[in-house]
């Protein structure tokens, strides 16, 4: 039997289970499994994920942040053999990206826009033509934009307060290249730069992984990831403004954002979001 690394984590932790599965020189002498943990999820510790399913773990690379331990993540814990290596990771995610995110009522019948717009929900039912509407939505948006290098602060003191909890630490990391290269689609969705940081870290740290292998893993993740786009199933666009102040250097204005089997400009999502448009390939 292979000895196993489990990736426990959200929706980032998924994707760095497949990418992981995919590196050709660990695929012989590894097995790579995953346990998705979200709010309010129960896991099936009996059947699916029950003793089977936990007794060739050696590894678990572990995200976690400052939260308190709920039961899911305590009983992972509690049946994982005693001689497991854990190396523990942050979830990354910002807010200074997209100041507006807050409550849109709309959520509570459809998680059609799950990535919030405050100021494009108070427009909702708006009768004005699509010139009109972007228009007011870019006045309103401009008037209320907030201090963003305070939100830049808060959003690194919780970073920092994360990496408190984890060997690895990336709030450093975050704050040094967010600017320079494109790390994040929506609050919580990574493209593929920072998902070859963490799993190449992580890779690193591994005592199961001997060296050698070890650095053919990252040459050949290295190649995998050259063209990879990440998470990018939802790209919410970046505010003009807030790219100006923050000096994004990979913004374009004329840039057009994949939105599931759309691509669209930042007029185009914030028209659909306001009128809560269906779109091909998303959810009713």
């Amino acid at each position: 039997m292979k000895p196993a690394i489990l990736l426990y984590g959200n929706c980032q932790a998924e994707t760095l289970t497949t990418i992981a599965r995919a590196i050709p020189s660990l695929q012989s002498g590894l097995t790579f499994k995953n346990i998705a943990w979200y709010v309010n999820e129960t896991i099936d510790w009996t059947g699916a994920r029950g003793a089977d399913f936990m007794s060739d773990i050696r590894v678990v690379w572990e995200q976690v942040d400052t939260g308190p331990v709920d039961e899911n993540r305590a009983e992972m814990r509690r049946r994982l053999p005693g001689d497991c290596q854990i190396i523990r990771f942050p979830p990354l995610w910002i807010t200074t990206l997209w100041p507006f995110i807050g409550n849109d009522p709309r959520l509570a019948e459809s998680k059609r826009y799950f990535w919030t717009d405050t100021i494009a929900a108070q427009l909702a039912g708006t009768d004005l033509s699509d010139d009109e509407l972007y228009a007011e939505y870019m006045r309103i948006s401009t008037e209320r934009m907030p201090n963003l290098d305070r939100r830049l602060r808060l959003d690194l003191a919780r970073w920092r307060a994360n990496d408190e909890a984890a060997n690895l630490k990336l709030a450093d990391y975050v704050l040094e290249w967010f600017r320079k290269t494109r790390l994040f689609y929506t609050v919580a969705h990574i493209s593929a730069v920072p998902l070859y940081h963490i799993l190449r870290s992580l890779i690193d740290g591994t005592e199961i992984i001997k060296p050698a292998d070890r650095l053919k893993a990252r040459l050949e993740l290295d190649v995998m990831l050259r063209h990879h786009g990440g998470d990018n199933y939802e790209m919410v666009p970046v505010h003009p403004l807030v790219a100006e102040r923050l000096g994004l250097d990979y913004f374009d204005p004329n840039e057009r954002h994949r939105y599931y089997g759309h691509r669209w400009t930042h007029k185009e999502y914030i028209l659909n979001y306001i009128r809560w448009a269906p779109y091909i390939g998303g959810r009713a």
